[in-house]
């Protein structure tokens, strides 16, 4: 494989690679619980189980 085509296919794999956590976001979110919050440099999660 050459440079060239490696240019052509890297755009449209980092492009597919943001929408795929784009769309897992909220997925990872929920994994933490009901509530996040970021107090003075802590993290404090509420509701989780």
């Amino acid at each position: 494989m050459d440079k060239e085509t490696l240019i052509k296919l890297a755009q449209p794999l980092a492009t597919a690679l943001l929408a795929i956590s784009v769309l897992t976001l909220p997925i990872t979110v929920k994994a933490y619980g009901d509530s996040v919050t970021i107090d003075g440099g802590y993290l404090t999660v509420i509701g989780c189980n």
